[in-house]
């Protein structure tokens, strides 16, 4: 069959016009646009080089980014975003799971809070202001689908995006994410720019839609 090939020269055409886009938004001082291009330039080139890593999962990131990308076009969302503070809250009670989601973050410009537990979790919610939750979903006395509906409960966060970060991705599970309030899933093991893409984009759209 020819369609690997066909995909990783499309990855390889996409690259190339990301790229062009990014540098000439860089030029613009369109600081959200070039850091968008700039987060999917990185994860194309990522699938281009490492053709095992195109799963029907980074496809799907790679078509939420190019949309994203356009939304910021239409609604003249890239200008500079210098000054806003992103909070961003990370939960999950495995200590390698948890660094993994703070460094892919991390590679997209994105600081976080990491905490273990669920409970401590939604105590800071009353005393600190987050904007993006990334949630594992197996975890002990509160899994993430219980924390997730304790969010939504609360008047500031009852749309503030969540992505669940979990191995749990049987159609169950993802129905279930739904249903207690998530915006997406990403499986684990994750690869730390799809997770990086995917965090900008939940970030950003609710700011673009605020100011639309």
């Amino acid at each position: 069959s020819t369609r690997p090939s066909t995909t990783l020269f499309f990855c390889g055409e996409l690259y190339q016009a990301v790229r062009s886009l990014g540098a000439k938004a860089g030029l613009a001082e369109l600081t959200r646009f070039a850091r968008m291009s700039s987060a999917l330039e990185a994860l194309l080139k990522e699938l281009h080089d490492r053709p095992e890593m195109l799963t029907a999962s980074s496809q799907r990131t790679v078509a939420q980014a190019i949309d994203f990308l356009d939304e910021l076009v239409r609604k003249k969302g890239g200008e500079d975003v210098t000054t806003t503070v992103e909070g961003v809250m990370v939960v999950d009670d495995e200590p390698l799971s948890r660094r993994a989601v703070v460094m892919a973050l991390s590679k997209v410009g994105l600081e976080s809070m990491d905490l273990d537990d669920p409970q401590t979790a939604l105590a800071m919610l009353t005393s600190t202001q987050f904007d993006l939750f990334l949630l594992d979903i197996d975890m002990p006395g509160m899994n993430g689908f219980e924390l997730c509906r304790q969010i939504r409960s609360l008047p500031p966060y009852r749309t503030t995006p969540v992505i669940f970060v979990s191995s749990l991705t049987d159609f169950q599970s993802r129905a279930q994410s739904t249903l207690s309030g998530g915006n997406d899933l990403i499986a684990k093991p994750f690869h730390f720019l799809e997770l990086g893409v995917k965090a900008l984009i939940h970030l950003w759209r609710p700011q673009l839609n605020r100011v639309a």
